[in-house]
């Protein structure tokens, strides 16, 4: 049993697009203008990787719908799309989103994984 949930693991990690990375990046997520209710929040990462980010809010979002995420240490800011929502029993939700485009850059990373490079 246990070399079969390794093997479903590692065909699990090969779908994925780029490694992830715990990593804690201040952030600040806001709602476009005409996308709803504006809203904006200072969040932190919890994981990166070159397409997106998991984070706790305490904001509710819904699938798909889109956000601003602007990185507070550069100023950068780059459009992303809620991926999954994980609410927990006390505290923020998790939340993942997806850039539009790959951003591997975004994070301010001085050695990324290899393979965030391809993914530009």
């Amino acid at each position: 049993m246990g070399d079969q949930q390794l093997t479903g693991t590692k065909q699990w990690l090969r779908k994925r697009r780029s490694q992830r990375i715990e990593l804690t990046v201040p952030v600040v997520v806001h709602r476009p203008p005409k996308e709803g209710p504006q809203f904006s929040e200072r969040a932190q990462t919890l994981v990166v990787n070159a397409h997106g980010a998991l984070m706790a809010l305490a904001e509710k979002v819904t699938p798909k719908q889109r956000l601003l995420m602007q990185n507070i240490d550069c100023g950068e800011q780059k459009e992303c799309r809620v991926v999954y929502i994980e609410k927990v029993p006390m505290g923020p939700t998790k939340v993942a989103v997806e850039f539009t485009r790959p951003a591997p850059s975004f994070w301010r990373i001085a050695y990324p994984p290899a393979d965030w490079t391809a993914s530009t």
